[in-house]
């Protein structure tokens, strides 16, 4: 269907008031939109149909919206009038004959949906294609899931397209599919930056140029923020309607693909058990690390408190997207993460977590060997890093352990400061150990205290004033309460723990 068969037709009584040398444009649909930036939803060819009142009224902003329909391929404008339509400008109507834009008024007594109706009874054809289109598109992902081929899916799409495919991580450009390939440096960068310019919040088709080419971009429903962008049109570029059925395509070959990064996962996660529990010898442990392009001279182990197993998969999807090497493993209410010591990395890992996570982090790795302290070290940082602003303790920088570099100097402050009260609870079968690291991690709260412990209030302090008096420390005097503070600390780390008990 043409502008001119349209204006041709008496009952829809159509005024054209402006882009006469447009009347030859194609209409494949009719798009209603009073959005600001309706062809933020349209990728080329659609006929806007707008209320007249929603007409911006200074003659820059009707010319702005002219400019950006004509430059995003919109066949015309229609504007329905009303009696609070404003009037369409000079300079607006001169543009648009200058753009060949075609803008039309329609009479208040005529509908949208009789201007629809036209448009779709004229393209009936092109809807029919557009129908076999789509039925081919998931035809292409059925075969990818039912037969076992090594063609890539996204070709045969972008064979029936007419363009190129590609399916990204919306912030960083990367492609997500294993047997893809990404996009051009620049096309990147570009996607990247418009991500970024737009807090991630994509509208319905995102328009680029880049060296006179365009692309367009749209969300792909995924966890993490996802897009397909297609590019180097042959012919017209396919509507918003095949490219969202296309996008959901994607979606799937996307889960098909995550099947295997949780295959991956899960392989890593049972070889980060064998090298903590000491099955692996160091030579064998460290050819596996290598296979997965991590090497313990440059690794820290990272332990993160307040996840589930969500996060979990989430971490590692995320990961996997920026190409960043790790190993998982969730154990005894922490989730362990062996990766690169980069503070980037780390950057990324706490952010997928979120600021309710508590992180710590061990010193670098340095061999195989030292897995069970760098366990320790990651363990004792994440207590210390529930008290920081951060929620983020690197095991080298906390202040606190300065006294405590190795885990024999952690077991002598264990000694020294609670070896009785240790004893005590050992051979009385009392938690008072227990109920001091809650008291303290709480930050004194006697109320808290009582509640994790199961008591009555009065009954907490009776027992923090056996502790004053076990110890010989006063929890009135900062310089004595500190002691006790790192000697829970240091019991997180020291080798054998004397007394198990609350732990």
């Amino acid at each position: 269907m043409r502008i001119s068969d349209l204006l041709g037709m008496p009952h829809l009584r159509l005024d054209q008031k402006a882009g006469f040398s447009g009347n030859d444009h194609r209409v494949t649909w009719a798009q209603a939109s009073d959005l600001e930036c309706p062809w933020e939803w349209m990728t080329g060819g659609e006929l806007l149909l707008r209320n007249g009142r929603t007409l911006p009224v200074s003659a820059a902003d009707q010319v702005t919206l002219i400019e950006n329909c004509a430059a995003h391929d919109i066949s015309g404008i229609v504007l329905g009038m009303d009696p609070e339509t404003p009037t369409l400008r000079k300079r607006a109507i001169q543009c648009a004959e200058a753009l060949s834009l075609p803008v039309m008024l329609a009479p208040y007594s005529t509908s949208f949906g009789a201007i629809g109706r036209a448009v779709a009874q004229q393209t009936s054809s092109d809807e029919a294609r557009r129908i076999t289109l789509t039925g081919r598109v998931y035809d292409v992902i059925r075969r990818s899931v039912t037969q076992s081929t090594d063609a890539e899916p996204l070709k045969a799409l972008a064979k029936e397209l007419g363009c190129r495919i590609a399916v990204l991580d919306a912030q960083t450009g990367r492609s997500v599919l294993s047997k893809s390939v990404g996009v051009t440096p620049a096309l990147q960068s570009a996607l990247v930056e418009e991500v970024r310019r737009r807090a991630g919040a994509l509208p319905g088709v995102v328009h680029l140029e880049i060296g006179g080419e365009r692309a367009h971009v749209v969300e792909v429903p995924d966890e993490e923020p996802t897009v397909l962008v297609t590019y180097a049109f042959r012919a017209t570029p396919p509507d918003i309607v095949v490219l969202q059925h296309v996008a959901t395509a994607a979606a799937v070959l996307i889960s098909q693909d995550g099947i295997r990064r949780e295959h991956e996962r899960r392989l890593g996660a049972e070889l980060f058990t064998q090298i903590l529990d000491g099955r692996l010898d160091e030579r064998e442990a460290e050819r596996q690390l290598a296979a997965r392009r991590l090497s313990s001279t440059s690794t820290v182990l990272v332990a993160a408190q307040g996840v589930n197993d969500s996060d979990e998969r989430g971490v590692h999807l995320t990961l996997h997207r920026r190409a960043i090497p790790n190993l998982l493993l969730s154990r005894s209410g922490l989730l362990y993460a062996l990766l690169p010591s980069s503070r980037e990395v780390i950057r990324v890992f706490h952010e997928r977590l979120g600021e309710h996570a508590c992180i710590g982090i061990s010193e670098r790795l340095g061999t195989c060997a030292r897995m069970t302290s760098a366990v320790r070290e990651a363990k004792w940082a994440v207590r210390d890093a529930a008290n920081t602003a951060g929620h983020l303790t690197r095991y080298n920088d906390s202040a606190q352990l300065s006294v405590l570099r190795d885990t024999e100097e952690a077991q002598i402050v264990v000694d020294r400061v609670l070896g009785e009260l240790l004893q005590y609870d050992r051979e009385h079968h009392t938690d008072l150990v227990s109920t001091l690291d809650t008291f303290l991690s709480s930050g004194r709260s006697w109320q808290h205290t009582a509640a994790v412990a199961g008591v009555h209030r009065q009954t907490v302090v009776y027992r923090m004033r056996r502790i004053e008096q076990i110890t010989g420390r006063s929890l009135a005097i900062t310089g004595q309460l500190a002691e006790l503070w790192i000697a829970l600390r240091a019991r997180d780390i020291a080798p054998s723990p004397q007394g198990s008990s609350g732990t």
